[in-house]
């Protein structure tokens, strides 16, 4: 008798079409060390930046390029601050408090001590051994690799400025500064979080946004915080694509938070609107098997060569239609969107109809020109970074 096929599922249990079957089946060829070293120029570019501010006084820091360093400092400072934050998050812990007599799930704890940090997004679930970045020779700057000694893990995720990721704004050095600053209040969070479940007595080491030891966006679908779009970024139910992750790994008993469908992947094959923005092709308009993960792929090299010649981008954040500051109507609209899709295609026209200015915002209009900003980051690269490589 003829077997029927199972249908295979995505992380929030929704069965994939054909056309993503076909592409199930063309596991593609990963390469870990060839992720660290497209990174590794631009993260020593960083570090040596961040240690001329640290060891040059302001009136005698130099021109970078056509940079000042009025342009450059107050985002590097930023980047200080996180840099900062990393070195605290990686050292043990003192003074461990005694371990509770009765062991309970710490979730409701937790949350309220993240709220109390300004964390929109918590989710709990357990670590996936295939989502771990190995370790290598080529481990970038400034995080040191570690090994995860706990399998409960605590998603963590902060808000963006909507003001900021509006479609008035265009690719640059605003959109990356906001998305520095982020990354430096939530890794603070973290630390203070981290903190907290240690004088619950139990085991915990907090894993910063900006230089993790595995996919915080995963184990935030795995968590229920929010479902995998089309543009590679977590959409969740109230913030759309704009926030940042990290986590909390820890031996802490917890109640695990289980996927969801918000109807995203619906959404985005109807939507594709960061698909044919982006500027350089980097996103797909089907997903793939990705190390046994059926999902979007970003392909990097693309997006952070350009995102490095215009000194940020956040295009396919930008433009998608869940990206809207809080308000009855969004709100109205992300329920709506979870639920049917009729409302997903009616939601998606009145979009386009009255929020949508793709003329206005799109690159692909015309041939792509990366034009450098203020902050010019191709210059600090050749001038702070490769010149510098013996130093680190």
């Amino acid at each position: 008798m003829h077997q029927k096929k199972m249908p295979i599922r995505d992380l929030a249990g929704c069965t994939i079409n054909d056309y993503e079957q076909k592409l199930y089946d063309q596991l593609l060829p990963y390469d870990w060390d060839d992720i660290y070293l497209s990174f590794k120029e631009e993260m020593l570019m960083f570090q040596n930046v961040v240690h001329l501010i640290k060891n040059t006084p302001e009136d005698r820091l130099p021109a970078i390029g056509n940079c000042e360093p009025g342009q450059y400092v107050p985002l590097m400072k930023t980047l200080e601050r996180i840099y900062d934050s990393i070195k605290r998050l990686e050292a043990p812990a003192e003074h461990p408090a005694q371990p509770p007599e009765e062991k309970v799930p710490v979730n409701v704890k937790v949350k309220a001590c993240a709220q109390s940090q300004g964390i929109h997004l918590t989710g709990f679930t357990t670590l996936e051994p295939s989502w771990v970045f190995p370790a290598s020779d080529n481990w970038t700057f400034p995080q040191t690799h570690q090994p995860i000694g706990y399998t409960n893990v605590i998603a963590l995720g902060m808000e963006m400025n909507p003001a900021v990721f509006s479609s008035n704004h265009s690719p640059g050095v605003e959109t990356l500064f906001e998305a520095l600053l982020t990354y430096a209040k939530l890794g603070e969070a973290v630390e203070k979080i981290t903190g907290f479940i240690r004088e619950l007595g139990y085991q915990a080491r907090g894993h910063h946004p900006y230089a993790g030891d595995f996919l915080y966006s995963a184990h935030a679908v795995k968590a229920g915080v929010g479902q995998l779009g089309a543009n590679g970024l977590v959409l969740t139910q109230k913030y759309g694509p704009r926030q940042r992750f990290a986590a909390i790994t820890t031996d802490a008993p917890i109640t695990v938070t289980k996927p969801r469908n918000l109807g995203v992947n619906d959404l985005c094959y109807k939507c594709m609107r960061c698909v044919t923005t982006c500027p350089t092709g980097a996103l797909s308009p089907g997903k793939v098997n990705w190390r046994g993960t059926v999902k979007w792929k970003l392909n990097h090299k693309r997006c952070w060569k350009y995102f490095i010649a215009n000194n940020g981008c956040g295009l396919c954040l930008i433009v998608c239609p869940w990206n809207k500051e809080d308000s009855w109507y969004h709100r109205l609209a992300a329920t709506g969107v979870t639920r049917s899709g009729l409302f997903r295609r009616m939601i998606l026209t009145i979009d386009n109809l009255f929020y949508w200015r793709g003329a206005a915002t799109n690159p692909r209009n015309g041939t792509v020109k990366p034009q450098e900003g203020p902050v010019s980051f191709a210059a600090m690269l050749e001038i702070m970074g490769k010149e510098n490589q013996k130093e680190t």
